[in-house]
């Protein structure tokens, strides 16, 4: 009967999604996307015959939804509208994991199906932030169910989609349920060769070209969106660097230490996955779909009922700010109340993180505890 409540939900999800994705092409990303996987059909390479940016792995993806269902609507948005409805599933599975409470974890999944700005991005844009996010997130849950192989597997298939979930590869190594220092190793080499194979696989016929439009591109960019911080050298790679920088030294403080918990890992990768948005020279609304499933599932889980709340008032903040951007993006002066806007939400967000947190710390841990780990010796 739960399962089938579940089930029920991301059938809708799935339908309303659906019956969005149908009503046209908006954007522009869609189309880059689109020459993307022609190329890769033609070539071998997404790179070869079009300026496609990002990691290879979606525009196989996308091919396989376009061979399936044709070159049309439904072929090109199917694989972000599949993924973006499964998140809702992945979320449902984590606070039920986190908090054992059927009723938190349906109304965690009811928050993503419905959420606004994940429809729009994955449904009426053809965004596939959610692809990468799905995998991070499944990531995390099978690292936390002892399946450290699949995590890290997981977790390379979401660096080949887009590079964000990299900053969690060292602190997920480090994780407690990598036993000693062979399987933080290991965990960190099967992660890297699945990266490796999957880019190469689909890189090699055009690799010269393949980094030229991956890396000089970001580097170069001078676009903003809603990002307050300035373009300098090399922005894009501090604004991964550091945020893995600090999750890295939490992770392994929290390891040494002992008494490792999963829902404190949970809280410094939402407050690091805020940083990193937070530090971008370039922010758009779909980004956010990147923090928003961690951060509803860790103010349910640590807020219980008004953690749902909160997570469907922030889910309503992000969606305005992204709709609106997408709306009047050419207005520079409400481009500049937006960004204002998603800083003041960030900066809110992390202080109730850190709230959480302070609470947890002057709880004592149950003996039923789903989340205790004791950290092996290194």
């Amino acid at each position: 009967m739960r399962l089938a409540v579940s089930a029920s939900m991301f059938v809708v999800a799935l339908t309303i999604r659906l019956v969005i994705a149908l009503q046209g092409i908006h954007g522009t990303d869609i189309l880059a996307h689109i020459e993307g996987a022609k190329s890769l059909l033609l070539t071998g390479s997404p790179y070869c015959a079009a300026q496609y940016v990002y990691p290879p792995l979606y525009a196989a993806l996308q091919l396989s939804s376009i061979l399936a269902f044709g070159w049309n609507l439904l072929g090109y948005k199917f694989m972000p509208v599949l993924f973006d409805s499964a998140t809702s599933l992945a979320m449902y599975v984590a606070v039920r994991k986190f908090t054992r409470s059927e009723r938190l974890a349906l109304a965690s999944q009811a928050l993503w199906a419905l959420n606004p700005l994940a429809v729009v991005a994955s449904a009426w844009y053809g965004l596939f932030d959610s692809i990468p996010t799905l995998f991070a997130l499944a990531s995390l849950l099978a690292l936390l169910s002892s399946r450290p192989l699949a995590s890290a597997s997981l977790l390379a298939l979401g660096v080949t989609s887009k590079v964000f979930p990299a900053v969690y590869l060292l602190p997920q190594a480090l994780h407690p349920r990598n036993e000693k220092l062979k399987g933080v190793a290991k965990y960190v080499a099967v992660a890297t060769a699945v990266s490796l194979v999957v880019w190469l696989a689909l890189s090699a016929r055009c690799l010269g070209r393949a980094l030229e439009l991956q890396l000089q591109t970001h580097l170069e960019r001078l676009d903003k969106g809603l990002s307050l911080v300035p373009c300098t050298p090399y922005s894009s790679i501090m604004t991964l660097a550091v945020p893995a920088l600090v999750l890295t030294m939490a992770t392994a403080w929290m390891r040494v230490r002992g008494g490792f918990r999963d829902e404190d890992y949970l809280s410094w990768m939402v407050m690091c996955t805020a940083l990193m948005i937070a530090l971008s020279s370039f922010v758009y609304p779909h980004y956010l779909i990147w923090l928003l499933p961690l951060a509803t599932i860790y103010l349910v889980c640590r807020f219980g009922r008004r953690g749902v709340v909160l997570a469907a008032v922030y889910i309503t903040a992000f969606s305005v700010i992204g709709v609106a951007y997408w709306r009047y993006y050419k207005v520079a002066m409400v481009v500049s109340l937006l960004g204002a806007a998603l800083y003041t939400a960030l900066a809110i967000l992390v202080a109730l993180v850190v709230v959480g947190v302070a609470r947890r710390a002057r709880e004592r841990p149950s003996k039923d505890s789903v989340d205790l780990v004791k950290a092996p010796p290194t």
